[in-house]
């Protein structure tokens, strides 16, 4: 039992999903995964909300 207690909170880290936010020079992007090369990487956060919540203050993503 106390392996297994040991194994999973080893694991859960590895379950955290990150969020990325791109910039192309034209639009903001959020990703699941790290952008290409074509978009600049401008922020990475552990949720959603976070990163959505980013993208709302972000300058570049705000243009218009």
């Amino acid at each position: 039992m106390v392996a297994a207690v040991l194994i999973a909170a080893f694991a859960s880290p590895a379950f955290a999903e990150e969020f990325y936010i791109g910039y192309d020079g034209k639009r903001c992007e959020m990703f699941s995964h790290k952008p290409g090369d074509k978009m600049n990487l401008i922020g990475t956060f552990n949720s959603k909300h976070d990163a959505e919540k980013a993208m709302k203050e972000m300058k570049q993503c705000n243009k218009g």
